[in-house]
């Protein structure tokens, strides 16, 4: 059995490995708050002191970090990975981050001996927890099958898709449709409360017809209480997270040198929010955002 280390016990991160915990693999961890795997050691992880000795007990490492300074720090600090030797180390990038940094960090990878491959992944908390995850692999195809037997563990489905690169353009490729879609069920609860309908039955009448995405049955109620200025849903992709994505969506169509109006103005709403306090609300509260913002009813 490989041993298994988990870089970065964030949301997913700590998820994920609770999951590989259950499949009774053998784990070892790295966080730089340590309090945040206590939980982990308790199911029987490792903890580790630094990265170093995470890869030193470690055939494959997992990294999954929320931001790209997270990532440098991981990649490029002293006790990154650029001063490890990483031969016979297999390192599986999760994290969402941009195309062109995605191939950067295999570099650094590759030259410290190691191998890399990109698996960003598709789901939330509770599907990482139930191995049920979709994976979106980019890298060579014999280090994908290095590592299949443990995809299938956190993954419903993956899918190989090429060079590393193609996996992160994938997901972003998939994010693109989501991020907007609270923005629009936002405006188009709008033009129902402006004339007097109720915001719950309008929500639900949303529900039951084609204007659904299939995530949003899941995110009624939390939606509803919101409105009420009680949001209790919890947050697994919150709206600072979208605004990250969408900022590394607009980098990738930039490239393509034309105008893309979907993506931009729904951007522009997740800025404000996050300006007006927002950040860590679920991306899924965007609706209320735009539904109080419309009706001019934000506090």
């Amino acid at each position: 059995m490989s041993k298994i280390g988990i870089c970065g016990i964030g949301k997913m991160g700590s998820e994920i490995t609770k999951r590989l915990l259950d499949c009774n693999q053998n784990i070892s961890v790295w966080n730089r708050t340590k309090s945040k795997t206590d939980e982990h050691v308790k199911m029987g992880a490792k903890i580790t002191e630094n990265i170093n000795e995470l890869t030193n007990l470690s055939d494959i490492i997992i990294i999954i970090m929320g931001d790209d300074k997270a990532l440098d720090y991981v990649y490029n600090s002293k006790d990154g990975l650029k001063n490890i030797n990483l031969q016979n180390k297999i390192i599986i990038e999760m994290s969402t981050t941009s195309i062109s940094n995605i191939k950067f960090l295999e570099e650094i990878v590759v030259s410290s001996k190691g191998e890399f491959i990109e698996c960003p992944v598709g789901g939330s908390t509770q599907p990482a927890r139930d191995g049920k995850l979709l994976g979106l692999i980019g890298g060579k195809y014999v280090i994908f099958k290095k590592v299949e037997n443990l995809l299938k563990l956190i993954c419903r489905r993956y899918e190989y898709l090429g060079d590393v690169g193609k996996g992160t353009a994938m997901k972003l490729a998939i994010n693109l449709p989501l991020m907007v879609y609270w923005q629009a069920l936002g405006e188009a609860l709008s033009i129902a409360t402006k004339n007097e309908i109720d915001f719950d039955k309008a929500l639900d009448l949303m529900m039951d017809s084609s204007g659904a995405a299939k995530i949003a049955h899941l995110k009624t109620k939390g939606i509803s209480e919101a409105l009420k200025n009680k949001p209790t849903i919890q947050s697994s992709f919150n709206v600072s997270s979208s605004l990250k994505d969408m900022k590394l969506m607009i980098e990738e169509l930039n490239k393509l040198n034309t105008e893309f109006h979907v993506i931009n103005g729904a951007t522009k709403y997740v800025q404000e929010a996050v300006q007006e306090g927002w950040s860590d609300f679920d991306a899924s509260l965007l609706s209320v955002y735009i539904n109080k913002k419309l009706n001019n009813h934000l506090l």
